[in-house]
């Protein structure tokens, strides 16, 4: 049991899914259309094999493991991944994920300090504005505190650092807070070590790391059900 007052949030995965222009483009050079929930399924397939991967290419893996989920025939599997490598970029992180406005909303609603903490390139303020996601303090938008993108602070998880950065931006307490992403190398082994309790955005239950090892999520919007249950409230 903890007491839980803050939440930070990954973006990728989370609040964005890759362009679905830009997959279907790549994936569709092989013969194969691909639904939006294909793709969707995809990319949590090919963070799961990151996850379990560990290695230096896991970018490599992420791409080959897409296209495979997608049904991409051995014979165009080279020249679907060379497609995905010129790309599939930090810019392309264009669709809104399922339950991403209603999860940050309700978060809110409820009373919880939120920010975001995102790996990427200098651009995930522009994109979750663009996406009409979330900005700092007022706007068309859901409003939430700080904004944390690894290109700008110069450190990117799994380090603890651009933790501790968040929560003194925030004068947050990392014993009362949460940190929520798609992955188990860089979101879950990151916030643990920063002292944070660590939720896996896991839709499809994919997760390499035993069942027991940390708390999943299969949809966004049911995050305050779970921060609820295990705060004893």
């Amino acid at each position: 049991m903890r007491r839980i007052t803050t939440v930070l949030l990954d973006v990728g995965g989370v609040l964005l899914l890759p362009s679905s222009d830009v997959m279907r483009a790549a994936i569709g050079h092989s013969g194969i259309d691909t639904t939006d929930e294909q793709l969707r399924r995809a990319h949590y397939a090919a963070t799961a094999a990151t996850d379990a991967n560990g290695g230096p290419d896991q970018f490599e893996v992420y791409r080959r493991t897409f296209a495979k989920a997608c049904g991409v025939p051995a014979e165009f599997e080279d020249a679907v991944h060379d497609l995905l490598a010129g790309q599939f970029t930090g810019y392309t992180w264009e669709r809104v994920a399922p339950y991403a406005k209603e999860g940050l909303e309700l978060l809110l609603a409820k009373g919880f300090r939120v920010g975001i903490v995102s790996n990427s390139v200098g651009t995930i303020k522009e994109m979750l504005a663009t996406a009409e996601i979330c900005q700092v303090g007022g706007g068309p938008c859901a409003a939430v505190e700080m904004i944390i993108d690894s290109q700008i602070v110069g450190v990117r998880k799994p380090d603890p650092r651009i933790f501790h950065i968040a929560l003194g931006e925030m004068g947050a307490d990392a014993a009362e807070t949460a940190y929520v992403g798609d992955t188990a190398r860089a979101d879950v082994d990151g916030a643990r070590a920063a002292g944070l309790w660590p939720i896996h955005i896991d839709p499809y239950g994919d997760c390499p790391d035993p069942a027991g090892d940390h708390d999943h999520l299969d949809r966004f919007d049911r995050l305050c059900d779970l921060l609820t249950s295990r705060s004893g409230e």
